[in-house]
């Protein structure tokens, strides 16, 4: 399959299975906000908390390993839709003598 279509963040994905398959878009959705996530966590530029008096928020606690683990659970899965295998199903064969 020859990849006609890039996202924002340059992820290539197949506009005609991006536009018939809802699981497909959100994958590659979410592997485009992965990526700015992953590379604010690589660059180090990613600040995990504010404080001002005595108020705290805290944002983007993933660990570099949490987000490159996500990062290819979400290509393998892009991957396997890509291909469209599908888990084998169970059949059963009759044998009959006539």
């Amino acid at each position: 399959m020859a990849y006609d279509v890039k996202t924002t963040n340059g992820i290539p994905y197949i506009s005609s299975l991006y536009l018939r398959n809802f699981q497909y878009s959100t994958t590659v959705d979410s592997l485009d906000t992965l990526y700015t996530q992953r590379q604010a966590v690589l660059s180090g530029g990613a600040v995990s908390s504010y404080t001002i008096g005595n108020r705290t928020l805290s944002r983007n606690n993933l660990s570099a390993t949490d987000v490159m683990k996500q990062w290819d659970k979400l290509m393998a899965l892009k991957m396997r839709l890509e291909k469209g295998t599908a888990p084998r199903k169970a059949v059963g064969v009759v044998h009959r003598d006539w």
